[in-house]
């Protein structure tokens, strides 16, 4: 008998999510053409960890099924990260509090 968390519950990992987010981000390897064996394990790597953290919220953000949604996650996924690497680089902190 099992009583806690499976490992990938515990590791944070949906299964439906990563299989759609594989899927999308081996559309974007096609799509964009990659030929590059690490830019296609890439492609694969981020859209199945892109959708599985974000395919949850942005279904319900876009009134989407959770499947669909890890899926099109999936396919974004390498330009998702690409931008909110960019909005980090580019953030600000401001610690005194003033204008």
């Amino acid at each position: 008998m099992h009583d806690g968390p499976s490992l990938l519950e515990w590791l944070g990992l949906r299964v439906p999510d990563l299989i759609a987010g594989f899927a999308g981000g081996l559309v974007n390897a096609f799509v964009f053409r990659r030929s590059e064996p690490w830019a296609v394990i890439g492609s694969l790597v981020v859209g199945a960890a892109t959708a599985n953290y974000l395919g949850e919220p942005s279904a319900r953000l876009l009134s989407l099924s959770e499947g669909a949604a890890s899926f099109l996650v999936g396919v974004a996924g390498m330009a998702i990260c690409q931008g909110i690497v960019a909005a980090a680089q580019n953030y600000r902190f401001n610690i005194s509090g003033g204008k």
